[in-house]
């Protein structure tokens, strides 16, 4: 007799596979048992694929009814579902089509999927509190160079090669997408505001490396070093807090952190001891 582990491997097998194995298994029900087993295969595949329509439908809208019919079933068949939830289900989809054909004759392609990614990673994100600038400014002196920065877990940075962000936004608001070209805005940040709505936005080259620098863990006196490659020193410092004054008020820093006992002690909001 097969273990219960073996029916569920023949079982997932017919579902995703088209295996008959488990035919054989099968009580004859009132239902012929192929024709039950066809049932179920259909509804699995019918669910996934409404999971990819909810999570991508500007990618759908896209590709069209015969090239989306044909990613999901390529899709389902390369990396049938091994999750809990169905929201991680397409978490592969991107590299699907970076390596799959004719997905990946088009680049653009997986950009879009990856774009949309994003966009739900940074609408399901974690809640954080809201660093107040006012706390930035109370800092002591002596906190600054070691000060760094946390972020809202709904910042998500996106790298684009081609117009992917800007052929998104055309079938967002139902235009005519533009031709895929190489990107003209390479670097991009996503993030859940205040009031709950992703926003994105594009980066210029100085604003995404000080980004990437706090990301990375590094501190305010090493992004003022970076930034006198490119500003006379007596103006970097104002150039920085210009950067940070901005994700502030965009609702992109959780808090303030320095490792200065003196800013432990006094107790700012927002300020908090680097672990």
């Amino acid at each position: 007799m097969e273990t219960l582990a073996t029916l569920q491997r023949h079982f997932l097998a017919a579902l995703t596979a088209g295996d008959k194995t488990l035919l054989a298994q099968l009580a004859t029900p009132r239902v012929p048992r192929e024709t039950g087993l066809d049932i179920y295969a259909h509804a699995y595949g019918a669910r996934l694929r409404e999971a990819l329509d909810n999570d991508h439908r500007q990618l759908g809208r896209y590709l069209g009814d015969d090239l989306w019919d044909q990613l999901c079933t390529g899709y389902i068949a390369a990396h049938p579902s091994r999750y809990r939830s169905l929201r991680q289900f397409g978490d592969r989809l991107s590299e699907y089509l970076r390596t799959t054909e004719p997905f990946s004759d088009h680049p653009q392609i997986a950009e879009l999927s990856a774009f949309e990614r994003r966009l739900l990673d940074s609408f399901d994100a974690a809640d954080a509190p809201y660093a107040d600038w006012s706390g930035l400014q109370s800092l002591p002196s002596e906190a600054w160079p070691e000060l760094r920065l946390r972020f809202q877990p709904s910042l998500q940075l996106y790298s684009a090669a081609w117009n992917s962000v800007e052929i998104w936004q055309a079938l967002k608001d139902e235009r005519t997408p533009p031709a895929a070209a190489p990107a003209t805005s390479h670097e991009w940040v996503l993030w859940r505001d205040a009031t709950r709505i992703t926003r994105y936005r594009s980066l210029d080259v100085e604003e995404a490396t000080g980004l990437d620098h706090f990301l990375s863990g590094g501190t305010f006196a090493d992004l003022c070093e970076l930034l006198m490659a490119d500003h006379a020193a007596q103006s970097v410092p104002s150039v920085a807090l210009q950067l940070m004054q901005r994700w502030a008020q965009e609702g992109w820093i959780a808090h303030w952190v320095s490792t200065k006992a003196a800013a432990k002690h006094r107790g700012l909001d927002g300020v908090t001891p680097l672990k």
